[in-house]
């Protein structure tokens, strides 16, 4: 019987034993090990603290507003400038002499800003010009009244020779009626000759008396025109002496003084100073009254319904913004103008406030903003709009309690501006969390 034999397995070669483990890895899967279950624990530890203290002290992680009562304000801001509303404006005086249109020299001028009082000097022009005018007149002036005196004279005797001539008249005519009372030892020719020659003398004299009448009536009236000639050069001196008097500028009231600028040749526009010529009515300066300073600005043409005489406002100016004054509208515009050229289709209202506190810093002409009630709802509970928050349709706010926060609903009445006011959920002197 023959059988088969299987192949004998083939010889393995013997395994080589394991080398053991280097003590360096070991340590580091355990240090891995080690720091991530420190980490997880860690992680979940400081997750925990950090819950934990924004539950117990919210502050450090929260801005808080406290709720007041009080009025909410509804302001509209007014740009503009500052001036005054009572004020005296002086000119350049324009004088009666010859060529009065000629510019007139400064020699002295008051500074800007300066205060004074009534019938202090604040400008004076250079005189000489209308001296030099007013002494020929004058000469004029005593050339007419030794003029006068001579005519007077002439008249004295040329009236002296009529009232002669007059009694020439009388006697004549005496000496005609003495000769004919004797008619009864005259013969009838001779009468009637003396009867003539009355007649005559009677004629003769009431002649006399009318021309002599009509000569003195000539006389006064040549007589009062040249005494009219000299009122009339009394007059131009007296005027003159009033120019030279107007070339001295006192200030017609209590306030301070404000120069005005002008353009010199060359278009630059400067501040009026001693040395310059000014033309006659040319406005040099205004002395203001410090009591009475406003704020002129514009309003847009749709805003004018919102704006009510006398409504309150706070003006603050640009120069000095830590400065705050009260202030109310005083005065409104009634008709609208436009802002430019080419704007046709915008209209804006002149208006006008008072500053009712202003002090030394409140010159005219800076830089000034109002802000203008124009409606106000008064004792309600007012909170910051940024509190306020609304989410599903509901409106709450988060409510501080001791170290941690309420969430709670509240009903919103109006926001104007940062404020807003609530009319349920809350009350005066909570405090609330402003996101």
């Amino acid at each position: 019987m023959s059988s088969v034999l299987s192949p004998l397995p083939k010889p393995q070669p013997p395994l080589e034993p394991e080398a053991p483990p280097s003590p360096g890895r070991s340590w580091s899967w355990l240090l891995l090990l080690i720091l991530t279950i420190g980490g997880v624990s860690g992680y979940n530890y400081f997750t925990a603290r950090q819950a934990d203290a924004r539950r117990a002290d919210a502050s450090r992680f929260q801005h808080f507003a406290r709720i007041r009562r009080g009025d909410l304000l509804m302001r509209v801001r007014v740009s503009g400038a500052t001036s005054a509303r009572e004020f005296s404006n002086i000119v350049v005086p324009k004088l009666t002499m010859p060529e009065s249109d000629q510019p007139l020299t400064l020699m002295t001028l008051m500074p800007s800003g300066s205060l004074v009082h009534k019938g202090q000097i604040v400008a004076a022009f250079d005189p000489q010009g209308a001296r030099d005018h007013l002494d020929d007149t004058v000469d004029g002036l005593h050339a007419r009244e030794n003029s006068l005196k001579r005519f007077r004279s002439l008249l004295e005797v040329e009236s002296e020779a009529w009232v002669q001539d007059l009694r020439k008249a009388k006697a004549k005519l005496d000496r005609a009626r003495l000769d004919l009372k004797t008619l009864e030892v005259r013969s009838a020719i001779q009468q009637q000759l003396f009867q003539i020659a009355v007649e005559e003398a009677q004629a003769g004299y009431e002649a006399a008396e009318n021309d002599f009448a009509i000569k003195l009536q000539s006389q006064a009236a040549a007589l009062r025109i040249n005494e009219i000639t000299r009122d009339i050069e009394v007059l131009h001196v007296s005027r003159h002496r009033r120019d030279i008097e107007r070339m001295t500028i006192e200030a017609p009231a209590e306030g301070m003084v404000v120069i005005q600028d002008i353009v010199r040749p060359g278009g630059d526009r400067v501040a009026l100073a001693v040395g310059d010529r000014v033309t006659p009515g040319t406005l040099m300066m205004r002395v203001i009254d410090r009591n009475s300073m406003q704020v002129e600005g514009y309003i847009n043409q749709s805003q004018n319904a919102q704006f009510r005489i006398g409504q309150e406002a706070t003006v603050r100016l640009e120069a000095y913004p830590e400065a705050v004054y009260k202030a109310k509208v005083y005065a409104i515009g009634a008709l609208a103008t436009t802002p430019g050229r080419a704007q046709y289709y915008l209209r804006n209202i002149p208006i006008r406030l008072e500053i009712l506190d202003a002090d030394e810093k409140v010159l005219p002409d800076l830089s000034a903003s109002a802000d203008v009630v124009i409606d106000r709802e008064k004792d309600v509970l007012l909170a910051p709009a940024e509190a306020i928050q609304r989410e599903n349709g509901e409106t709450f706010v988060y409510v501080r309690k001791g170290d941690s926060l309420e969430k709670r609903s509240v009903t919103r009445g109006r926001v104007y501006g940062p404020d807003a006011v609530l009319t349920g959920g809350v009350q005066e002197g909570e405090e609330i969390v402003v996101q």
